[in-house]
């Protein structure tokens, strides 16, 4: 069952979880209400959030320390009044912003992301030279390609397969990995920032960026902003 927190008005929450109900119909899902930052920080202790909803008011480097960097595996979605203006510069792969006057067709629009969000809880049952291991699609960082291996980099550690990139790439698709290199295969959700030739991860790790693949993905990104 996915989770959703909400820290937002009473007439916008009510907007978000009647649309938020459309795209989840068949998926379980829940969700609290909070009004006070506090509340939320609160129950944080007792149950996990996937997906953050937040007023734009809460977008603070103090909240974010506390929600943001505190729940690594979730997405956040602010509800702004300029969403640009409010994003400025930010390039984090989990943060989204969303205009209050057109809260609908942009949450319609992120429904697949939404979507990814609910399967990264799946596992990848990797089985090589006797070892079984269900690899949950959330601590897969990223897949590099070594030869004819391919290193899975996760929280539990590393592990290897032999396996074509090509079928992983359309295998993992689905659950938000973007091929960002010729050798590497990154989850999205784990990427905090995109430089020239490269992307910096969570773990602070930094993976080869192509110039081949940067352009394919910023057109994607520019076609789906085209879309809001």
């Amino acid at each position: 069952m996915i989770r959703i927190a909400v820290l937002e008005y009473e007439k916008e929450t009510k907007d978000i979880i009647f649309q938020i109900g459309k795209l989840f119909s068949n998926i379980d899902w829940t969700f609290r209400h909070f009004w006070k930052a506090s509340d939320l920080a609160k129950a944080m202790k007792e149950e996990d959030f996937q997906i953050f909803i937040f007023d734009e008011m809460f977008k603070t480097p103090r909240l974010e320390s506390v929600f943001v960097h505190d729940n690594p595996n979730a997405l956040f979605v602010y509800i702004c009044e300029d969403s640009r203006i409010t994003k400025g510069d930010d390039q984090r792969e989990r943060m989204f912003y969303i205009d209050k006057n057109n809260l609908s067709k942009e949450l319609e629009i992120l429904a697949p992301i939404l979507l990814k969000q609910s399967s990264q809880g799946d596992v990848y049952a990797l089985s090589y030279n006797g070892v079984h291991v269900n690899l949950p699609f959330e601590s897969i960082y990223y897949l590099e390609k070594i030869e004819k291996m391919v290193h899975f980099h996760t929280k539990k550690g590393e592990f290897q397969k032999r396996i074509n990139m090509s079928d992983l790439e359309k295998e993992f698709a689905p659950y938000g990995f973007l091929r960002v290199h010729v050798s590497y295969l990154v989850n999205a959700k784990h990427i905090t920032a995109w430089y020239k030739d490269e992307v910096e991860l969570l773990n602070k790790e930094r993976i080869p960026l192509s110039r081949q693949q940067k352009r394919k993905i910023m057109t994607i990104k520019k076609e789906r902003k085209a879309r809001i």
